[in-house]
């Protein structure tokens, strides 16, 4: 028979238990942001397009927004502020539109995780 070894290898209890909770925390810090990530990816793609189109860039403020607003819910984006969150800054060759926010998500008990969002598009005449 052999003897058994003097010293065991692999992870142990504490180690698995260790890599539980960090792998866990993570996953559960990525399913409460990864659809605002989603959402903002969608709002960048649907400026992006603005950007392309022709007689945007002569409206006001009221009437982008509302394209927007509408192209968001469209696209299935519910619960946006756009007032607070889009601003339309007129340039020497048309606008500029500016899609600046911040998502705050509770994680666990008063602990919380902030992410930034910032997207600038040129509109054209």
């Amino acid at each position: 028979m052999r003897s058994l070894p003097f010293r065991q290898r692999g992870v142990g209890f504490a180690g698995w238990l260790i890599l539980i909770l960090v792998f866990g925390g993570l996953l559960t810090i990525a399913t409460k942001l990864l659809p605002h990530y989603m959402d903002h990816r969608t709002a960048s793609n649907l400026l992006d397009k603005l950007s392309t189109e022709d007689g945007v860039a002569i409206k006001n403020k009221a009437e982008i927004s509302k394209i927007v607003s509408n192209r968001m819910k469209l696209n299935n984006i519910r619960d946006f502020d756009l007032e607070d969150r889009l601003a339309v800054n007129r340039t020497k060759n048309g606008a500029q539109l500016v899609l600046n926010y911040q998502v705050r998500v509770s994680v666990i008990g008063n602990l919380d995780a902030i992410a930034s969002f910032s997207k600038e598009v040129e509109l054209r005449d």
